[in-house]
């Protein structure tokens, strides 16, 4: 019986070769690579742009006459103006995003693959940092050519009906529309915070659903005038300050309290998300 022994060169080369150090950049780019691997991804973005400029052109059309609906006269969509009317779409594709984040939070601990991440990542804070990098380097362009696309489109309708516009250099329109691109983004971070928290794609998707789109609306109707201040701490409520979603009350907080205030959600989902990923067991 004979052994075979490596080669000197062999042996220099295997010996030298320096063992990689986990960062945190290396962590961003295998999230990058999960979330893009994903057809979901794809057609989930696709789906948000889809319905923010498919709703938005539809209700410049309706607004300005162009596409009557059955039975009305047609008229401004929904009382609005034209900003409000041509980012119509805004709300689905807030719903869209959450959705998809949610998964992109929770998804992991359904099929397990959560204990592989860990191990290749043991600073844990890092999962949750790279996870929102990640997510935020996808639903950022996804959004920009969501809002600029709906913008664009539904004034093009408008305008070529005789109906009133707005410019982008007019007063606060570039501000609701930039407002509009960082809302769904903090949508995203929430919805990925309430996936990694909660480890349940159902139970987060309730929870960014409920808590963004039906709660503040249950509660504006059923709530009296008083509640207003607290009310307008809600997500979408802060919002409704930069942007040209609806305010759960009567009352809304200036355009920089609203920033704080969305920003503080976001912070504090992603904060949670971290404290939780460090001290229970995967």
């Amino acid at each position: 019986m004979t052994t075979t022994l490596p080669s000197p060169r062999h042996a220099a080369a295997t010996s030298h070769t320096p063992a990689q150090r986990q960062t945190l950049g290396r962590a961003i780019r295998s999230e990058l690579i999960k979330i893009r691997s994903l057809r979901s991804t794809w057609i989930g973005m696709l789906s948000v742009v889809v319905a923010m400029i498919g709703f938005g052109a539809i209700a410049a059309a309706v607004s300005s006459g162009s596409l009557a609906t059955p039975g009305e006269d047609a008229g401004p969509f929904g009382g609005g103006g034209p900003l409000t009317t041509v980012l119509t779409g805004s709300t689905f594709a807030v719903l869209l995003v959450g959705v998809l984040a949610s998964l992109a939070g929770a998804r992991e601990y359904s099929s397990r693959m959560i204990s592989a991440t860990v191990a290749a990542v043991p600073r844990r804070w890092q999962v949750v940092a790279a996870k929102a990098a990640a997510l935020s380097a996808v639903v950022v362009p996804t959004s920009v050519v969501a809002v600029l696309g709906s913008y664009g489109a539904g004034m093009g309708i408008l305008s070529a009906n005789g109906a009133p516009t707005v410019a982008l250099t007019d007063d606060g329109v570039l501000t609701s529309l930039l407002g509009m691109i960082g809302y769904i983004t903090a949508i995203a971070l929430i919805g990925l915070g309430a996936g990694v928290l909660l480890r349940s794609v159902a139970g987060s998707i309730g929870v960014v659903v409920g808590g963004v789109m039906i709660l503040p609306n249950i509660a504006g109707a059923l709530l009296p005038d008083s509640w207003d201040t607290l009310l307008r701490f809600l997500p979408s409520s802060a919002a409704a300050s930069f942007t040209e979603v609806q305010a759960a009350g009567s009352s809304t907080l200036g355009p920089g309290g609203g920033a704080a205030v969305v920003t503080a959600w976001v912070v504090a989902a992603l904060g949670a998300a971290t404290i939780t990923m460090r001290r229970r067991d995967v």
